[in-house]
């Protein structure tokens, strides 16, 4: 006969492993991302992980969450589930669940919270990552005491640039990043517009732009237009 435990098994539902050991910010008791955890050198390409078909040699890529939050919802659950999936890229850019600007505070931040909670795990199994710097309104400035400084950094544009109005709200919360962090270089998945980047061009900042697949399967529908008029031109 097994004899039963006396002590209560007890299910780990908020994922508290992920920052077993973890240093915490002061003002959000947010995990900080440690310096040694951040890849020194960009990739040479960055993939979105409902992409990940397309990556050639993940010796050389970047995978990033900068997709629908549905599409990696299944590692915001399990993250340790997908550390031997994650294992053959270059590197890891940090998670992106959206803290968008119209959720109520506490949702923002338990997203962030996430994002940061999951990169500080794969970055202490010995993946290197490139920080995600993801804010939601300006009431989660605070959370830039999680990462370290003069380090590289990540940064998505795809899909939230279009607007605008979102591009001068993302500048000036670029620029906050920038005189935080002082970044030693920013990893840029989607488009690089002036204004929302010249400050760090003012800075001398190097910026590593990566084309979305967006960008991409755009640039492919240009391109079969341009042949299918030249064809019937012809």
């Amino acid at each position: 006969m097994i004899k039963k435990s006396k002590t209560p098994y007890v299910r780990d539902v908020h994922l508290a492993y992920l920052i077993a050991g973890a240093e915490r910010t002061k003002t959000d008791n947010y995990p900080k991302i440690e310096e040694w955890m951040v890849a020194t050198e960009p990739p040479k390409e960055i993939i979105q992980w409902d992409r990940r078909q397309d990556v050639v040699n993940p010796e050389n890529t970047g995978m990033s969450f900068y997709c629908s939050d549905i599409g990696f919802q299944p590692i915001l659950g399990n993250p340790k589930g997908y550390v031997e999936k994650l294992r053959p890229y270059m590197c890891i850019i940090g998670l992106d669940a959206s803290p968008y600007n119209n959720m109520p505070i506490w949702v923002q931040r338990s997203q962030i919270g996430l994002n940061l909670g999951i990169t500080y795990y794969y970055g202490k199994l010995g993946f290197k990552i490139i920080p995600n710097v993801r804010l939601g309104d300006n009431r989660t400035l605070t959370s830039l005491e999680a990462y370290p400084q003069h380090t590289l950094i990540s940064i998505g544009t795809n899909g939230f640039s279009k607007l605008l109005s979102n591009r001068y709200l993302f500048a000036m919360q670029v620029k906050i990043i920038v005189d935080t962090l002082k970044p030693s270089g920013i990893c840029v998945y989607g488009p690089v517009y002036d204004e929302m980047f010249g400050y760090v061009k003012e800075k001398g900042i190097p910026i590593y732009q990566y084309d979305s697949y967006t960008m991409k399967e755009n640039a492919k529908d240009r391109m079969r237009k341009l042949s299918k008029e030249d064809n019937d031109e012809g």
